[in-house]
């Protein structure tokens, strides 16, 4: 095996698309059908999709050829799914991990009464110094009870308390 990787040639494809101003290209694939999927510092771009924030990312897995990315939802495991047959995918799996993994700063879970349980994840967001923070429920989660919202709240201040 050889010590260094050669890097492969950027597709027009993928060079012909338009980051915002201070964003960068990560890494790329391209779909079976030969569309640009690319990470950028700022989140994931999907053929025929607008930008996906990276703390806007609840799951993303990988089994080849096959991308997943599940998008952050109220009810954990509902949000958007879009799925991606990659060919050559290169780095793009590992670094959609890595950029997942590092937009999360503090994660921690709340259990609610009666039952089931909220998990508080605050994000980093590129270029600003709070967190965004998010309230991701379990799918037995009575949310229109107002005192499992007021219990989840109580439990986001503390989150936010804790760090400071």
């Amino acid at each position: 095996m050889p010590l260094f990787r050669r890097r492969r040639p950027v597709p027009d494809v993928v060079r012909a698309l338009r980051l915002e101003p201070g964003d960068r290209r990560l890494s790329w694939a391209l779909t079976a059908a030969g569309e640009p999927v690319v990470a950028t510092v700022a989140g994931l771009l999907r053929p025929g999709r607008p930008l996906l924030l990276w703390r806007d990312v609840e799951k993303a897995t990988w089994e080849r050829p096959v991308l997943a990315v599940r998008e952050v939802a109220e009810v954990s495991e509902t949000g958007p799914l879009t799925t991606l047959a990659l060919d050559d995918e290169g780095d793009l799996p590992q670094t959609v991990r890595e950029r997942v993994t590092s937009s999360v700063a503090w994660a921690t879970t709340a259990r609610l009464t009666p039952s089931g349980q909220v998990r508080i994840v605050g994000r980093r967001v590129p270029d600003a110094e709070d967190l965004s923070w998010q309230l991701v429920f379990d799918a037995d989660v009575d949310l229109s009870d107002p005192l499992v919202r007021a219990q989840a709240e109580h439990a986001l201040r503390s989150a936010r308390k804790a760090i400071g």
